[in-house]
């Protein structure tokens, strides 16, 4: 619904946004990187995740269950959590 809501010139943006590959990119992330995922993300999948995590060099991945795309928001509290742990 998000895309098709754009107009045609964001569409193509868009296009090109989500098509460009920055995996030879990843190895050259030099701070601590967390990553969230859900483990029922179908526009990002998990192994999209864990490719991630094995890449970039310091790189930690927290999957939920039962979340999706924005497993951030499915998850708030736990989220904070996390979030703050990693930044302290």
């Amino acid at each position: 619904p998000d895309y098709r809501a754009l107009t045609p010139s964001m569409r193509a943006t868009f296009n090109r946004v989500i098509a460009q590959d920055l995996t030879p990119q990843l190895e050259r992330i030099q701070a601590p990187t967390l990553l969230i995922w859900g483990r029922d993300d179908t526009e990002t999948p998990l192994w999209m995740g864990q490719s991630m995590q094995r890449l970039i060099p310091d790189a930690g991945l927290v999957v939920w269950d039962g979340c999706g795309h924005f497993a951030y928001l499915d998850r708030y509290a736990d989220f904070l959590r996390v979030a703050k742990t990693f930044l302290t």
